[in-house]
């Protein structure tokens, strides 16, 4: 078989991201066996994070992540799904076009801006929500809740680009025959929801596994508290903010280091196995199949 040079030019390249990935796992997996054959499945599953007596266990910082990723994808899947529906069906084409640049903009702003806005704006209404819903919360507003709001905000703009370009692949026949028969916008969305549905699902994976990986918003907003609780406005704590607070001082405990690289792995996984899974759906629908 034939290799042109376009093949063998771009070849290095694609080598060199897999090499690089590799490297990486590699890194994390190397860095992280100290802790992993002295802890063994007690580092994922116990809530003992004691520098002082060399105990660490991630489960906390691993329900957290889920916690604050579940809620946030929640919110941000009714914001992403509510902004395409109204843009798309109910706005004239130039506004609906004018607030999708808007959506590009957002989508690039800086991490630590969407952090810094929580810390301001989010987190003081969380605090009086939770003081009169509940009697209690966080004094200060970081909680779970809080970061989950910060996540949905940040993550939106990128979901519902994705979520508005599988809507416009829509054929326009089908489109035009929802028109001629009189059909509403919400009629036409509920219609139009069977082509994007597979779209929706797979694009709400990858963003859960984005938020998963969030470190510098989460971080500052999500309270930074070992626990984990059930009440959302309570603080705790992420495997990426476990990772930020502890890294500086982790080379002065035992196997501290080794367990930060250990949380990280476990995180890269998780990032792994919902990315794929969302590229998957997103690759089924595009080839025909959420039709």
């Amino acid at each position: 078989m034939a290799v042109d040079k376009f093949t063998v030019t771009s070849l290095p390249f694609a080598l060199a991201v897999i090499a690089i990935l590799a490297g990486i796992t590699a890194t994390l997996a190397i860095g992280s066996a100290p802790i992993i054959l002295e802890e063994g499945v007690r580092f994922v599953l116990t809530s003992a994070w004691d520098p002082q007596s060399g105990s660490y266990g991630i489960l906390p910082a691993l329900l957290g992540t889920l916690y604050v990723s579940a809620l946030a994808t929640l919110i941000l899947s009714l914001l992403s799904l509510g902004f395409v529906a109204f843009t798309l069906e109910y706005l004239p084409a130039r506004l609906g076009e004018a607030l999708q640049g808007l959506i590009f903009y957002a989508a690039a702003l800086p991490t630590v801006v969407y952090g810094l806005w929580g810390l301001d704006a989010v987190a003081p209404v969380v605090r009086n929500m939770a003081s009169s819903l509940f009697q209690g919360g966080s004094p200060t507003g970081q909680s779970i809740m809080t970061g989950a709001v910060v996540l949905a905000v940040m993550n939106a703009p990128y979901a519902s680009l994705i979520i508005g370009e599988a809507y416009r692949s829509i054929p326009f026949t089908y489109r035009e025959a929802l028109y001629s028969l009189g059909a509403n916008g919400f009629e036409r969305f509920a219609v139009s929801w069977g082509f994007v549905r597979g779209a929706f699902a797979g694009t709400i994976l990858l963003s859960f596994g984005k938020c998963v990986g969030e470190t510098t918003a989460v971080s500052l907003v999500v309270g930074n508290s070992f626990n984990a609780p059930l009440n959302p406005f309570e603080p705790g704590i992420t495997v990426s903010s476990l990772i930020v607070n502890y890294a500086t001082e982790a080379p002065l405990y035992g196997h501290m280091l080794s367990a930060l690289h250990g949380a990280a792995l476990v995180m890269l996984l998780m990032n792994a196995v919902f990315i794929l899974a969302g590229m998957k759906l997103v690759g089924f629908v595009s080839r025909g199949g959420g039709k």
